[in-house]
């Protein structure tokens, strides 16, 4: 289409141009009507008709040009489908990258939360939880004690199912997710979480509890050599007896643990009271005064709640 335009536009400059031959036939039709020809009225008329029909004044380079802006409008079609694709990956990437980073905030969380789990363990107790929902609430202790505020999320998968890795005793040891796609994130992980390096897939991110977070029980210091001891030693030399406190009874060990409770029921109620209002602190104290007594006593039954008020 290009060298046929090329080739009308020179070729107009050999020939009439289609203006100029509208101007000789006006002329001619004009003087036909001054000698009496044709009628003045089929003038007008005849001049548009042989216009319209002579082959010389069809607009070649009008048809050029529409070809010229079809093809202009592929092309832009073209460049923004291209740059539309390319902001989309760009999209997709940082997206992703997001996530990763919510991953490992989630992950370190509820790995921090079995940590705490464990270093609080009482004795003879399980010192890792049977589920998850275990650090929201400790239920080895009397008193409220949790270790998160709520389970999160897995950002990859949008629900708090999680896949779990358990010890030899069946407890909770660490999470990880439950999502099968490639991480955009290989390397430089922050310190705590250097074994995600190289993973292929989310799942294999696993966020374990930290042994070197817990603190470890001092060994014992290997025992001097005594030196030979004087079967007759001066008076001077003899050490006083040693007398060592009574173990207590379990009556004292369970006065000790209702104090502890009462004394942090007594502070919530405190709260209470500086929060809302004096009868809100005082239906707070009665029930850790009841709690107290019913601890006190031994008697088995099971401690009602604190009356504690959240709005």
């Amino acid at each position: 289409m290009t060298i046929l335009c090329s080739f009308v536009g020179r070729a107009n400059s050999f020939i009439v141009s289609p203006r100029r031959l509208v101007q000789h036939d006006a002329t001619a039709w004009a003087e036909r009507v001054l000698l009496g020809i044709y009628p003045l009225t089929d003038t007008a008329y005849s001049l548009r008709v042989q216009q319209r029909t002579h082959p010389t004044l069809q607009k070649l380079p009008g048809r050029c040009q529409t070809g010229f802006t079809y093809i202009g409008l592929l092309i832009l079609i073209a460049i923004m489908g291209v740059t539309l694709a390319g902001i989309g990956t760009v999209w997709s990437s940082t997206r992703q990258r997001l996530k990763e980073q919510q991953l490992l905030f989630s992950g370190n969380q509820i790995s921090n939360a079995i940590t705490a789990y464990y270093q609080n363990t009482p004795a003879g107790t399980q010192p890792f939880p049977k589920k998850l929902e275990d650090l929201l609430l400790d239920k080895r202790y009397p008193n409220v004690t949790r270790y998160l505020r709520k389970i999160f999320a897995d950002p990859f998968t949008g629900t708090t199912q999680w896949g779990l890795i358990k010890g030899a005793d069946g407890g909770i040891v660490g999470v990880h997710s439950m999502s099968e796609l490639t991480p955009i994130k290989t390397d430089n992980f922050p310190k705590g979480n250097e074994s995600l390096v190289g993973k292929k897939h989310y799942s294999e991110w696993q966020f374990n509890y930290h042994p070197s977070a817990i603190t470890p029980v001092a060994s014992a210091a290997p025992a001097a050599v005594a030196p030979p001891v004087n079967p007759n030693p001066p008076a001077y030399q003899v050490a006083p007896p040693i007398v060592l406190p009574p173990a207590p009874t379990p009556e004292q060990s369970r006065q000790h643990l209702c104090d502890i409770m009462h004394n942090n029921d007594a502070n919530t109620c405190a709260q209470m009271e500086t929060k809302f209002d004096s009868t809100a602190g005082a239906a707070c104290m009665a029930s850790a005064n009841l709690r107290y007594s019913i601890c006190l006593s031994g008697s088995g039954a099971g401690l009602p709640p604190l009356n504690v008020q959240y709005k």
